[in-house]
C-alpha cells in the first residue's frame, strides 16, 4: 500500500497544475505583446511615410528630426528604385515595399520633388521589443513564482484542514488497540464521503468488538466445558480405579467378586458412552461434513421405537399422517432423536407414556417428543441444552451431553431444538427444513 503523504501529494498536484495554467497564459500574453509592439512600429513607419508623401519638400526634412524623435531613421534618396547608401551588400528597395532585415525594420515611399521622384527610407529598430518582452517574461516569473508559493501555502493548509477527519480516525484507532474498545467515530453527517466511511468504520469496530466477546464467551464456555469434562471423567475412572484395587487387593469370595466385576462392567460402558458422547460432540462443533440424503423423520422414529421396545415397555406411541421428508445425514438424526426419546423414557418411568408426533409442513418437518414426566422448569428449558447440565433427580446413567449433542446435530441441519411449554410432562420440538425435490425422489 502506497502510504505517501496526502498533503505532499495535494500541493503538488496543485502546483504542476498551475505552472502549466500560468505557463500557456503567460506565453499568450508575451506573443501578444511581442506582435502588438512589432505592429505598432509598423504602423509608426506606415504613418511617418504617408506623412512624408502628403507634406511639401520644404517640410520633408522637418518631418525626418520630427520621426527621428520617435526613433525612426529617415532619408531621402534619388530616384524612384535605389539601393541603401553604405550598406555593406547592395540591397535593391522598392518603393512601396516594407522589408525587415534582422533588428532593422524599412519602408520606402515614394516623394514627387521638384519635378521628380525620389524615394524617402524610413527605418527602425525592434530592438526595444525583445527589450520590452523580457522586462515583461521577467515580471511574469516574479508574479509566477508568488502565485505558486501563495497556493503551496493555501493547498497545504487546506489539505491539512480536509485531512483532520483522517487524523482524528488514526487517533480513535490507536486508542482501540490501546485497549479501549468503546471509542466511536460517529460521524455527525453520516451521508458525506467522510461520513460514510466513519460510519463503515464504527460497523466494523463494533463487529470486532461483538467478536471479541462472542470469543471471550466461548473461551469461558470452553473452560466450563474442559472443567465440567474433566470432573465427569474422573468420577468414572475414581470408581473404576477404586473397584480394581478391591479386586486386586482384597481377593474376595465368588459372590462379592462377580459384584465388583459387574460394577468395572458398568462402569467401562458408562466412560465409553461419555467419551463417544465428547467425541461427537467435538465433530459437530467443528463443522464437519456431514452425508446428505432424503430421511424419512416416520420410519427413522418407528425404527428407533422397536429398538426401545426390546428393552422397556410398549408405552411409546407414534403419529403421524404421513411421510416426514428431510434432507440429512441418517446417523446424526437418528442420533438426535434417540436422545430426545431416551430423555422422555428416562423422565416418563415405568408407568408413563412417551408420544412422537410428526408433521409435514410446506416449509419442512416438524417432530415433537413429549412425555407425562415431572417436567422441565421453566428457568432451565434452556439451559439443559448445555453440556453436563442434568436436573435435580435425573442423575442417572446419561452422560449429560445428550441434549447439547442434539441441538448442535439440529444446526448443522439448519434446524432447531426447542423444550416447550405444556400442561404436563416435557415437551421437545426439533424442527428442520424439508427435503428437496431431487432429494426427495
Amino acid at each position: 500500500m502506497n502510504t505517501g503523504s496526502l498533503s505532499r501529494r495535494s500541493v503538488l498536484a496543485t502546483l504542476g497544475v498551475l505552472v502549466l495554467a500560468l505557463g500557456g497564459f503567460a506565453t499568450v500574453i508575451t506573443v501578444r505583446y511581442r506582435d502588438g509592439l512589432r505592429a505598432r512600429a509598423r504602423t509608426q513607419l506606415l504613418a511617418g511615410a504617408s506623412a512624408l508623401a502628403q507634406a511639401p519638400l520644404e517640410q520633408v526634412k522637418p518631418l525626418f528630426a520630427s520621426l527621428a524623435l520617435e526613433g525612426i531613421d529617415a532619408y531621402l534618396i534619388p530616384g524612384p528604385t535605389t539601393t541603401k547608401p553604405g550598406a555593406p551588400t547592395k540591397t535593391p528597395l522598392k518603393p512601396g515595399e516594407l522589408s525587415s532585415h534582422g533588428q532593422l525594420l524599412t519602408f520606402t515611399e515614394p516623394i514627387l520633388a521638384g519635378g521628380g521622384t525620389q524615394t524617402a527610407v524610413l527605418s527602425t529598430s525592434e530592438a526595444y521589443v525583445n527589450s520590452a518582452v523580457n522586462r515583461l517574461i521577467v515580471i511574469e516569473l516574479i508574479a509566477a513564482g508568488a502565485v505558486l508559493a501563495a497556493a503551496a501555502v493555501l493547498t497545504l493548509l487546506a489539505s491539512r484542514s480536509a485531512l483532520r477527519p483522517l487524523r482524528h480516525v488514526a487517533a480513535v484507532a490507536q486508542r482501540i488497540a490501546a485497549g479501549d474498545r468503546r471509542q466511536r467515530l460517529r460521524p455527525r453527517r453520516p451521508d458525506t464521503e467522510l461520513g460514510q466511511m466513519a460510519a463503515s468504520f464504527d460497523a466494523m469496530v463494533d463487529s470486532l468488538d461483538e467478536a471479541v466477546a462472542q470469543a471471550t464467551r466461548s473461551e469461558a464456555g470452553m473452560r466450563r466445558f474442559l472443567a465440567d469434562a474433566s470432573h465427569e471423567l474422573r468420577t468414572p475412572i475414581a470408581a473404576l480405579q477404586s473397584t480394581i484395587e478391591t479386586l486386586l487387593r482384597e481377593q474376595p469370595p465368588r459372590p462379592r467378586r462377580d459384584q465388583l466385576e459387574a460394577e468395572v462392567a458398568r462402569g467401562t460402558q458408562r466412560l465409553g458412552r461419555l467419551v463417544d458422547d465428547l467425541l461427537n460432540l467435538a465433530r459437530l462443533e467443528a463443522n464437519e461434513p456431514l452425508r446428505s440424503e432424503a430421511v424419512d423423520l416416520v420410519l427413522l422414529s418407528e425404527s428407533l421405537v422397536a429398538e426401545t421396545r426390546t428393552h422397556t415397555p410398549p408405552r411409546i406411541s407414534v403419529v403421524a399422517d404421513g411421510p416426514a421428508i428431510v434432507t440429512g445425514d441418517p446417523d446424526a438424526l437418528a442420533r438426535a432423536l434417540r436422545n430426545l426419546l431416551d430423555n422422555a423414557i428416562s423422565a416418563a418411568g415405568d408407568d408413563g407414556s412417551v408420544r412422537i408426533e410428526l408433521q409435514q409442513s410446506p416449509t419442512g418437518v416438524r417432530a415433537t417428543v413429549s412425555d407425562d414426566g415431572p417436567g422441565v422448569p421453566p428457568d432451565a428449558r434452556e439451559r439443559i441444552f448445555q453440556g453436563f447440565v442434568r436436573l435435580n433427580g435425573s442423575a442417572g446413567a446419561g452422560t449429560g451431553l445428550g441434549l447439547a449433542i442434539t441441538r448442535a446435530i439440529a444446526r448443522q441441519h439448519h434446524g432447531s431444538v426447542t423444550c416447550e411449554d405444556c400442561d404436563a410432562g416435557a415437551r421437545f420440538t426439533l424442527e428442520l427444513p424439508g427435503a428437496s425435490s431431487a432429494d426427495a425422489t
